[in-house]
């Protein structure tokens, strides 16, 4: 009998452009990696100490291109059995080009947090729940209205000489195949201007930020593939010279393809350095609940859910900074804590908050240290707060979702972590199954390329691989809820008192959970 592993021709390419690392990797036609076929390279966003977080073009470009040149240069005969190239990328991005379509600009990321004054005045100015109907997210700085009108108002110069805006998975398209190629409505979705009622750039947000239609590119979905390198990409890469190369998607939606959770229903847990659950919904979307967002993969099918910007990032940090055991004996001590017997709330906000409250400038918090604390009970009431984060998501969602029986996790931060898999079960009082599958972003990459290229007829031919399964236990969910009930009234206490007037400026619900 074949092992359903064996590599199984035809195969693709799936490019993952991440916010840590870039990775190439060849995929069978089960979706599979082809054994030894893929090449990392790790990849930081410079940071500075205004709220600045941007990429050079051509040092990220270069690490794109290495990385391709690292895996085909060791893949011997499996290149000639590639039909299809599949790119996600990390998203709201944003990048400035000239009348020669030089860049003008750096890559701005949705990191970068130099818009607040900007967001602040499209409040003023918006009905900003009006802005996130029409357009699935909120007022922000991680996305492209704030983050124009701040180069607008700051960079004068710039501004002037810039004629075209576009992403930088667009821009590397431009650079390869030397003409300029379109946005797909996934990584449009993630922009900010994208109006997904009339599924075109939005003319309201355009005027107000002072560009018009023609100066970003046309908009498409993944399948509107591009072939055809330019001379020099074509002798660089000649088994790729007329493949079809897949427009890029955002990286969240391919974990949640990767996972096997896009369809209505089929709910993800993704857990990196960020986080965020998503759940595929019907379309049409009538309405988009507060404090989450709308991720497109398609015009046909879309995703809604949210992100938390401290997840295994979190975890990364308190492992740094506290006197912690390694691995083995951190997550043995860790287990033998009850749930919520810390003592402790933590708010996990080491650089802002995203869904569900949108709070640019929160800051984290730990209420309740005594001399007694161990650095352990500290990393434990961490990972619950970041616990309660998706769970207040996740509430949001089952308005919208019926959801399925399970939640998918992924993600090599929380698969480290059984306890921290048991802590998501009990908190969101839900089974929860890891993800089986290595790579869950760049496997989906590779299920659309697949898709696209006719090898399979839908994105949900090819199930994911589970592993381990953990179930709510009654009486940690009871121990959870007062913990959740701390957290959410500390948030509100601390980051988010009512104005002057009563209001709030938080989206998180402000009535007990």
């Amino acid at each position: 009998m074949t092992d359903k592993r064996d590599p199984h021709p035809p195969y693709v390419l799936a490019i993952d452009i991440g916010s840590s690392s870039v990775r190439a990797t060849i995929y069978d036609a089960r979706a599979n990696v082809v054994p030894g076929f893929s090449v990392a390279t790790p990849h930081v966003t410079p940071t500075t100490s205004d709220g600045g977080a941007t990429d050079d073009h051509l040092v990220l470009a270069g690490v794109v291109e290495r990385t391709i040149d690292g895996l085909l240069a060791n893949a011997e005969d499996a290149v000639a059995d590639i039909v299809a190239v599949g790119l996600d990328t990390f998203v709201g991005n944003l990048m400035g080009l000239d009348e020669g379509g030089q860049p003008t600009t750096p890559v701005y990321t949705y990191a970068d947090t130099r818009s607040l004054k900007e967001v602040a005045r499209m409040k003023r100015d918006f009905d900003a729940v009006d802005v996130h109907q029409r357009t699935g997210v909120t007022l922000h700085t991680a996305y492209a209205p704030a983050r124009l009108l701040w180069v607008r108002h700051t960079k004068p110069a710039t501004w002037g000489a810039t004629t075209r805006w576009t992403d930088f998975a667009s821009f590397l398209y431009g650079r390869w195949f030397g003409r300029e190629a379109a946005c797909s409505s996934s990584v449009a979705s993630w922009s900010g201007l994208y109006n997904r009622h009339t599924e075109d750039w939005d003319s309201e947000l355009l005027n107000y930020t002072g560009i018009s239609a023609d100066q970003l590119p046309r908009l498409a979905d993944y399948g509107d593939a591009m072939s055809g390198l330019t001379p020099e990409y074509a002798a660089k890469w000649p088994a790729l010279a007329d493949i079809p190369f897949c427009l890029a998607v955002g990286d969240g939606a391919a974990a949640n393809v990767g996972e096997g959770c896009s369809a209505p229903g089929a709910t993800a847990l993704t857990v990196g350095t960020t986080g965020a659950v998503r759940a595929g919904v019907a379309i049409p979307l009538k309405n988009v609940p507060r404090g989450l967002s709308v991720y497109n993969l398609s015009r046909k099918r879309i995703l809604l859910g949210g992100a938390v910007t401290d997840a295994g990032g979190l975890f990364s940090w308190m492992l740094d900074t506290l006197n912690v055991p390694d691995a083995a004996a951190l997550e043995s001590e860790l287990s033998a804590l009850q749930p919520d017997g810390h003592g402790m709330t933590v708010l996990p906000f080491l650089r802002g908050e995203r869904s569900p409250g949108w709070l640019d400038d929160a800051t984290g918090a730990v209420i309740g240290l005594r001399a007694s604390t161990s650095p352990v009970e500290i990393v434990r009431a961490g990972l619950e707060s970041v616990a309660y984060r998706f769970a207040l998501i996740a509430d949001r969602l089952s308005g919208v979702v019926s959801p399925g029986p399970e939640i998918v996790v992924g993600g090599g931060a929380a698969q480290s972590s059984p306890t921290w898999l048991q802590m998501f079960a009990d908190v969101l009082g839900r089974t929860v199954v890891e993800s089986g599958e290595p790579e869950t972003t760049s496997r989906g990459g590779a299920i659309l390329a697949l898709e696209s290229a006719g090898v399979i007829g839908s994105l949900d031919d090819l199930p994911a691989q589970r592993g381990r399964r953990y179930t709510p236990d009654p009486a940690s969910t009871d121990a959870y809820r007062s913990g959740l009930e701390r957290h959410h009234a500390l948030y509100h206490s601390l980051l988010d008192p009512p104005d002057a007037d009563g209001s709030y400026t938080s989206e998180c619900d402000h009535k007990p959970v």
